[in-house]
């Protein structure tokens, strides 16, 4: 009976232990079981070339890889949706999309909106004042643009819009088009994005002058605002990594 008793004693502080990281086990696996999943839009425009997602599952865009780099690193789950410009900003305004990417630059004094947090700088982007080759001296600063009907995309947001008339158009594509058919004198556009546009319908352009230029950010609701650290630790490591430029690469932005 004493070596019975001996025996069941020495077991309890092995037994209380296991029963320890069975129940932190079960706390961890429940903790990780209540991560929402973050909505993210794939959609946008597809004549965003080569950032939004184009129609090929191989190559699906900058924004698409570079949103898988990060979620590799923080074990978020997530899923894509597939909007237009004009319903995927609706749909983050209203909570049915969670996060998305975006430039303080394109926003009036850079206000993204209360309900909103935003990561650390991903990479830097210029969007153009784009013309025809026998327009560009009209445009060679950017409140040129003031006072005229200027080419925009439906959805998208530009910091001084009330400064001119926009002219939305459904995509990046119908823009250039548009300017070849001299709908207007000038659009607002990325540079990579317009001369691929240009080559595709054989039309000439300028890129003037320079509309905006700064980071690029995810921009988060703020109700998972606790999901920034983690967002902000993968962006840091896949900068040093190389990985961030090694995407804008692939996609020939340098």
């Amino acid at each position: 009976m004493r070596i019975l008793i001996f025996i069941f004693n020495k077991l309890i502080p092995s037994l209380i232990l296991l029963s320890l990281v069975v129940i932190n086990t079960q706390k961890l696996c429940a903790e990780e079981a209540a991560l929402p999943t973050l909505r993210y839009n794939l959609g946008g425009s597809s004549a965003w070339v080569p950032y939004g997602y184009f129609g090929d599952p191989k190559k699906q865009g900058i924004f698409a890889d570079v949103i898988h780099a990060i979620m590799q690193h923080t074990a978020i789950p997530y899923e894509f949706y597939y909007y237009p410009p004009k319903r995927a900003e609706m749909a983050i305004e209203d909570g049915n999309l969670d996060f998305d990417f975006v430039s303080p630059e394109w926003f009036k004094n850079g206000d993204i909106g209360d309900e909103f947090v935003t990561t650390i700088a991903i990479f830097d982007l210029i969007e153009y004042v784009v013309t025809l080759p026998q327009n560009a001296q009209k445009f060679t600063h950017t409140e040129a643009i003031y006072g005229k009907r200027i080419g925009t995309v439906a959805g998208y947001s530009y910091r001084d819009d009330d400064k001119f008339t926009r002219e939305d158009f459904l995509s990046e594509s119908h823009l250039i088009e548009g300017l070849a058919k001299l709908r207007f004198e000038a659009v607002i556009l990325e540079g990579v994005t317009a001369t691929y546009w240009a080559n595709m319908h054989q039309v000439a352009i300028s890129l003037a002058t320079v509309h905006s230029q700064g980071d690029i950010v995810i921009r988060l609701r703020k109700e998972y605002s606790e999901f920034i650290p983690a967002f902000n630790r993968a962006i840091v490591l896949l900068q040093k990594n190389g990985q961030i430029k090694q995407i804008l690469q692939n996609y020939n932005v340098h």
